[in-house]
C-alpha cells in the first residue's frame, strides 16, 4: 500500500463525502434512511483510522513534542469551523427563533470538547447537534499514536482476531441494554456518541491498513488489471449492499447504532476500492472525477454546518408553506448547504488554518507530519 500514490485513493475521499451527504439525508430527508445513516457515520470513524495509520508512522523515536505537532495541524484544520458552527448556531437562535437564553453549561463543554462525555441529550446534542463527532476525532487523534503502534507490534490475524472479539462484545453489550421499546437513552448514548465506543471504529481503519501492507494483499492486488476492476468494484458494492441489507433485517434491532452491525459492509466497501486502488475500474474513474475530487475538501464544512443552514433556511420555507422534509425543497437546501460548504472553506476554513499553522508553536516541518 506505501507504493500506492495517495492520489490513487481519491475514490475513498469520494466515498466518505457521499457518507457526510447520506448523513445529512438521514437527519433531513427520508426517515427510512436512518439505518444508513448508522452505517456512513461509523463509515467515517473508519475512514479516519485508516489514513491515520497510513499517513503517520508514529515511530519508536515519536515523542510528546512530534504528537503536540501533529495535534496542532488537526486543531488548526477543525476547531476554527466547529468554533464558527457553535457562534453561528447561537445567532441562528437568536435572530430567527428568538431563543435568547443558551445553556452555558452546555456551551462550555462543547467548546471545551468535553460535550460527548456526559450522557445527557442537553450537552451532547446542545446548539450545533453534531459537535459531538468532532470531540470524539480529537480523543481518537489524541490515542491514535498508542493505537497505532500497538496494533502494528501484533501479528494481522491476531488484530483481526481481536477486532471480531471486541465487535462480539459490543453487540452482547448492545443486546443487553435492548428492551421490548428498543434500546435505552444510555444504551443509545453508550454505543453512538461516547468517544471510547469509537476507538473500536478506529481500530478497524488501522488494521485494515496493516492488512493493506502484508505480501499476500500485494501479491493480490498485483493480479488487479483495468480489464477486471471494474468487475471487482460493482461484485464489492453488490456484497456490499447484501450485507446491508441482512444487517438492517436480522441484526439491527438488537443492537441498535452499534459498529459490529455495520463494520462488515464498510470493510468490504473500503477493502475493494484499496485492491482496485493501482488499477482502478470504471467505478473508480467516476469517484476521481476532477468535479467529485474537489468537492472533498468540503466534507467537515458539510457536516458541521448541516444545522445551521437548516435552521437558517427553515422559518422562510414555512412563511411560504414548504418543508424542507420534502424531497424537492431538500434538494434547495442541500444545494444551498453546499455553496456556503464551498465558500467557508474558501474564506474562513483554508485562511485560518493556515494562519494557525504559521503561528504554531511547534514548527510543522518534520517529515511524517504532512
Amino acid at each position: 500500500m506505501d507504493s500506492v500514490n495517495s492520489n490513487r485513493l481519491k475514490p475513498l475521499g469520494s466515498l466518505q463525502l457521499m457518507a457526510v451527504i447520506m448523513v445529512v439525508i438521514v437527519h433531513f430527508g427520508r426517515s427510512d434512511c436512518f439505518f444508513m445513516g448508522v452505517h456512513w457515520m461509523t463509515f467515517c470513524f473508519i475512514y479516519s483510522g485508516f489514513f491515520t495509520a497510513m499517513h503517520h508512522r508514529f515511530g519508536p523515536g515519536y515523542s510528546l513534542r512530534d504528537h503536540g505537532r501533529f495535534m496542532w495541524k488537526k486543531v488548526a484544520k477543525l476547531y476554527p469551523l466547529h468554533l464558527l458552527g457553535i457562534v453561528w448556531g447561537i445567532v441562528v437562535a437568536w435572530l430567527v427563533w428568538d431563543v435568547h437564553t443558551v445553556n452555558l453549561k452546555a456551551l462550555l463543554a462543547q467548546l471545551t470538547l468535553t460535550s460527548p462525555w456526559i450522557p445527557d441529550r442537553q450537552y451532547y446534542f446542545a446548539i450545533n447537534p453534531v459537535a459531538w463527532y468532532i470531540s470524539d476525532l480529537f480523543f481518537l487523534y489524541l490515542t491514535a499514536p498508542l493505537l497505532v503502534r500497538l496494533l502494528r507490534r501484533c501479528r494481522p490475524a491476531l488484530q483481526a482476531v481481536a477486532v471480531i472479539v471486541l465487535l462480539a462484545l459490543e453487540f452482547a453489550a448492545g443486546y443487553c441494554m435492548t428492551g421490548e421499546n428498543g434500546m435505552t437513552a444510555t444504551g443509545l448514548y453508550l454505543l453512538f456518541e461516547f468517544p471510547p465506543i469509537r476507538l473500536l471504529d478506529f481500530a478497524i481503519g488501522i488494521v485494515l491498513y496493516n492488512l493493506t501492507r502484508e505480501t499476500w494483499w500485494t501479491r493480490l492486488q498485483s493480479r488487479v488489471t483495468t480489464r477486471n476492476a471494474t468487475i471487482i468494484e460493482l461484485g464489492g458494492i453488490a456484497t456490499a449492499a447484501i450485507l446491508f441489507q441482512i444487517e438492517k433485517l436480522f441484526l439491527f434491532d438488537h443492537c441498535y447504532r452499534a459498529c459490529c452491525v455495520v463494520a462488515p459492509g464498510i470493510v468490504v466497501l473500503l477493502a475493494t476500492f484499496l485492491l482496485t486502488a493501482a488499477n482502478g475500474g470504471l467505478v473508480s474513474r467516476a469517484l476521481s472525477l476532477k468535479p467529485v475530487v474537489a468537492l472533498t475538501t468540503i466534507g467537515a464544512e458539510i457536516y458541521l454546518l448541516q444545522y445551521d443552514v437548516y435552521f437558517l433556511m427553515d422559518p422562510a420555507f414555512q412563511r411560504l408553506g414548504l418543508h424542507l422534509y420534502d424531497a424537492k425543497q431538500f434538494i434547495l437546501y442541500l444545494a444551498v448547504l453546499l455553496l456556503v460548504a464551498v465558500l467557508t472553506h474558501r474564506f474562513f476554513t483554508t485562511p485560518v488554518k493556515n494562519w494557525l499553522l504559521s503561528k504554531a508553536p511547534l514548527r510543522l516541518t518534520d517529515q511524517g507530519h504532512r
